[in-house]
């Protein structure tokens, strides 16, 4: 992603009082990894806004920790994401 798709990502969720990162899954644990490299692990009550295409959709934690490709990985792990901590 080019820097100013993503300051402005981060612009929008620090409005919005959100944080902006990436989506890691691990053992089915979900967080959010902020880019200075700190992880916040998230839980059921956290609003997650996965972007893709530029466009913001919302998934909830389930869906974020349970849903797996036929090969075994987690299809939301890795996706640039606001979430509502």
């Amino acid at each position: 992603m080019n820097s100013i798709k993503e300051t402005i990502y981060m612009i929008d969720a620090f409005l919005l009082q959100k944080q902006f990162g990436t989506l890691v899954i691990e053992d089915r644990q979900a967080f959010l990894q902020l880019p200075v490299g700190e992880l916040i692990t998230l839980n059921e009550s956290n609003l997650i806004e996965v972007i893709n295409d530029g466009e913001y959709y919302p998934i909830t934690y389930e869906e974020a920790v349970n849903t797996i490709s036929t090969d075994g990985w987690s299809l939301f792990a890795g996706l640039d994401c606001r979430v509502k901590i």
